[in-house]
């Protein structure tokens, strides 16, 4: 259950990130292919990549008290949220490109 609404809150963040919120398809609507890519990108990430962009994003966390949860520094923080920035940013250039051919 829990599962369930963290699920739920990833996609609408991910919708809320790449749609106006006047557009935002509702979660059992057929889900865009742009937001599909993002999100199997970032599944795709290793999982502290994923775990600090979930902290951060999903329980509002700042970086120090997510470098001290997981005991990293927050220079690490800060590299694992770039990564996930750059691997967001590629999958939208993807889609793009592939629509665009």
């Amino acid at each position: 259950m829990a599962e369930d609404n963290m699920a739920a809150r990833f996609a609408r963040t991910i919708r809320d990130l790449l749609v106006p919120p006047p557009v935002v398809p509702r979660l059992d609507e057929h889900v865009d292919p742009e937001i599909a890519r993002v999100e199997w990108a970032i599944a795709r990430l290793p999982k502290r990549t994923r775990e600090v962009f979930l902290m951060h994003r999903f329980e509002n966390l700042g970086y120090d008290r997510i470098a001290h949860r997981l005991g990293i520094s927050e220079k690490a923080v800060e590299r694992e949220i770039v990564r996930v920035l750059r691997a967001v940013r590629k999958a939208r250039e993807d889609h793009a490109r592939e629509l665009y051919k």
